[in-house]
């Protein structure tokens, strides 16, 4: 069955994932100093996070598995 909270890890999934694409694409666009300074910030937190959601899926995924 659908559980909502797998549904919810997706959508962060995704949201996250379309940060660090738009703010990847406006670092790499505009030219103002201060637009490129928020952007970078904003994707290395994005980057960050995508990375902690993917360790945390990687260990429920390892958790399920080992404890049946």
């Amino acid at each position: 069955m659908f559980h909502i909270l797998d549904h919810h890890r997706g959508m962060l999934f995704w949201i996250i994932l379309s940060v660090l694409v738009v703010s990847s694409i406006i670092t790499l666009e505009f030219e103002n100093i201060y637009s490129d300074g928020i952007s970078i910030s904003v994707n290395v937190l994005a980057g960050f996070g995508l990375f902690m959601l993917m360790i945390k899926f990687v260990v429920e995924e390892l958790e399920s598995i080992c404890n049946p």
